[in-house]
């Protein structure tokens, strides 16, 4: 539920989300590799496993082009 998440973590896969979906041009890995980056610096701790598992599945919806 997004009321339980922590709001950094939330932050980050907005970002994510939007760049996935409305930046084709970005490589998928470099997406999720900046979110990860991003939850380990500033999220909670364990929070960049959340912030990678959503985000893949989001790829894997998203870009299956560059995931085959």
């Amino acid at each position: 539920e997004i009321v339980q998440l922590n709001p950094i973590e939330l932050a980050i896969l907005r970002l994510g989300c939007y760049e996935l979906l409305k930046h084709p041009e970005l490589p998928y890995r470099i997406v999720l590799n900046e979110g990860i980056e991003l939850a380990k610096l500033f999220g909670a701790q364990g929070g960049h496993k959340y912030v990678n598992g959503v985000l893949h599945k989001i790829a894997t919806q998203t870009r299956v082009h560059e995931l085959q």
